[in-house]
């Protein structure tokens, strides 16, 4: 199988000298194993590497909540699987009541992280540690796992959901509620991030969907699902008690004392990463990640400023001459386009690869001749919405009825952001009988129906008759 841009170069830094002496002392358990002269951009980067070659827990410790969330939007493009564990908000404030999406977010990792196995890879601050959380074997206990084609009793369940709190309703709205409609149970558990449809035949689970709140329709086909029966309101532990004797931790920017080495709290961790020097003996460049230097590029400098293109294709001729590997990252498959209609001559542009992902800065690896950089430098603006806040947005979109808008209304559009407002119209193929619109292979009924369409601003149209 041909490897992606991002495992291709994981393993060229794994080979590397350098990170191959870390890596082979974390497999010897000679801890403390300490990576000096990372930039800030590269750490993501450098925990991906070290997860790669370890079976292993990982727990990635940052100093606050940007940089977390900065290193968790990197670490995708290399470790798509990786966690989040966001911070109780208001942890030092009475009578707040907590955003219930964080909640759930922090009950499923939780969940997860009792329940199975591993490897994991959980991006968490340092505070979040201490912070109040079930205890282990309250959690463990609470959990009922469903599962499609099992044997269960409708009835029983019921009863199991009722016994530990969840409400009764005619419809699922939010978390901790459950519907019945004949054989049907609809369910929203307390860590999940969608509520869940059970369809029983008998005292059997034939069926087991993820569904939609607003529209009330199946996003997805599960296997199994777990249901939390309790537990939620226990705050008896914290969150490091999760961390097992197996599971390995790695700090971010450790807290140094002033001898320059780390405080007692930060060395309890297995591997600490810096962007200074923080090894004991003679200073070493050897393995240093440091700045790309593609100069000072503001808001549409690279596409209006014939110069700055001009500069920044002489320094990737430069690296190719040295037979450097390029990477250059986008957010949007757009955005690839667009750069290659800018950069204009193909020759520019060789032996470069563009790839999708979020990357708010670039990073050099000279020991192993590599080269990372973020469109988001190139075009002189910041990385567009994380996508952990793009997924949670769409679980929660409001529902907007078009028809109160008009021509040249400012919107939001939460990819696109600031637009106006513009009404497109998209129309059945002409000659189409009415009768017929919409019946293909698979419909049971027309599908002409009342849509929205994108229109060059990334807003959605007012509603208009559509044939799929």
């Amino acid at each position: 199988m041909e490897k992606s841009g991002g495992e291709e170069l994981l393993e060229i830094a794994s080979a590397s000298e350098p990170i191959a002496r870390k890596l082979r002392a974390i497999n010897r358990a000679q801890w403390p194993v300490q990576f000096s002269h990372v930039t800030q951009p590269a750490q993501a980067f450098v925990v991906a590497t070290i997860a790669r070659g370890i079976g292993k827990t990982i727990w990635v410790l940052c100093p606050n909540v940007h940089s977390q969330e900065l290193v968790y939007e990197s670490l995708l493009n290399w470790h798509p699987t990786a966690l989040f564990l966001p911070e109780t908000e208001f942890a030092a404030v009475e009578n707040i009541l907590p955003d219930p999406e964080i909640a759930a977010e922090r009950l499923a990792l939780l969940t997860q992280v009792e329940r199975e196995a591993g490897p994991n890879l959980i991006v968490a601050t340092r505070a979040s540690l201490d912070q109040a959380a079930p205890e282990r074997d309250v959690l463990q206990s609470a959990v009922l796992q469903l599962r499609r084609g099992a044997n269960a009793k409708m009835e029983q369940l019921v009863k199991q959901l009722a016994g530990a709190g969840y409400e009764r309703v005619a419809q699922v709205t939010t978390r901790g509620q459950f519907a019945i409609r004949g054989g049907i149970v609809d369910l929203y558990s307390w860590q999940a991030p969608l509520p869940v449809r059970l369809e029983f035949f008998g005292d059997e689970i034939d069926s087991l969907r993820e569904f939609d709140i607003d529209s009330q329709t199946s996003v997805r086909d599960l296997k199994s699902v777990d249901i939390l029966l309790g537990a939620t309101e226990d705050q008896s532990s914290v969150v490091r008690d999760y961390i097992s004797r197996d599971h390995l931790t790695i700090e971010l920017e450790p807290v140094m004392a002033g001898g320059r080495s780390p405080t007692s709290a930060s060395a309890a961790a297995q591997i600490q990463i810096n962007e200074g020097w923080i090894e004991t003996g003679p200073e070493d460049f050897s393995g240093v990640f440091q700045d790309c230097e593609v100069g000072e590029l503001g808001i549409g400098d690279l596409i209006l400023i014939e110069a700055k293109r001009a500069q920044f294709s002489r320094r990737l001729k430069d690296w190719r001459a040295q037979k450097a590997q390029i990477v250059i990252y986008f957010q949007t498959e757009g955005e690839i386009e667009r750069f290659r209609e800018v950069m204009g001559e193909k020759e520019a542009l060789n032996e470069v690869d563009l790839l999708e992902g979020t990357l708010s800065h670039g990073f050099c690896f000279p020991a192993a001749n590599f080269v990372v950089l973020s469109a988001a430098e190139l075009f002189g603006r910041l990385a567009a919405h994380p996508r952990r806040h793009l997924r949670r947005a769409e679980r929660h979109r409001a529902q907007i009825d078009f028809s109160e808008l008009t021509e040249g209304d400012l919107v939001v559009h939460l990819e696109h952001g600031v637009a106006k407002f513009r009404p497109e119209k998209i129309r059945c193929r002409a000659g189409t009988p009415p009768a017929e619109r919409g019946r293909g292979k698979h419909s049971k009924r027309s599908a002409c129906r009342t849509t929205t369409a994108p229109n060059a601003f990334g807003a959605r149209g007012t509603g208009s008759r559509v044939c799929r």
